[in-house]
């Protein structure tokens, strides 16, 4: 387990899928920029935690005044010999603009760029989650490319660039 400020981060357990399932699966709002959500049967959430618990890179963030688990950071290294990882994360509606997903990923980047030793770190996100956008720009991400449609709007159908950005362990100034 890893401890920041405010937050517990840990890898999950299946016994964490009502309570991810109560959190965040059914954020109408992240239907807007993930094709998974809104989920409307827990059923769908022990699925993805079921997967989830067996990567020792999908972590669980647990805010530590209340103990509620406020949402997820996955990183993803599909070639280790690269030392690239990709970066994903959600945070609850009820916890966003609150400052926990940039105290989770400042904490996770420097854990995979010095305990890891990766070089680099990428993140994707619906060119319409302004929040996201501006987050990874805090952090430093420098965008790299925008791919056509290939996000899709849950409620409305309407496709949705696909902006990939990255950092490098050379470019951290935190």
């Amino acid at each position: 387990m890893i401890e920041t400020e405010r937050l517990k981060i840990r890898n999950f357990t299946f016994e964490d899928s009502k309570r991810c399932f109560e959190s965040w699966g059914k954020d109408k709002d992240l239907g807007k920029y993930i094709i998974l959500y809104p989920m409307s049967e827990v059923s769908q959430m022990e699925s993805l935690v079921s997967s989830l618990e067996k990567n020792k890179h999908a972590w669980v963030l647990e805010e530590k005044k209340s103990g509620n688990i406020i949402g997820y950071i996955t990183v993803d290294i599909p070639y280790d010999l690269l030392k690239v990882g990709e970066l994903g994360y959600v945070i609850a509606e009820k916890y966003q603009h609150m400052g926990y997903a940039y105290e989770a990923l400042t904490c996770m980047i420097k854990k995979y760029f010095y305990e890891e030793k990766l070089y680099l770190l990428e993140a994707k996100f619906n060119e319409n989650n302004i929040a996201s956008s501006k987050l990874l720009n805090k952090l430093g991400f420098q965008m790299e490319a925008s791919l056509r449609g290939r996000r899709i709007d849950s409620y409305s159908g309407q496709r949705n660039n696909l902006i990939i950005c990255s950092l490098t362990k050379d470019e951290v100034n935190f």
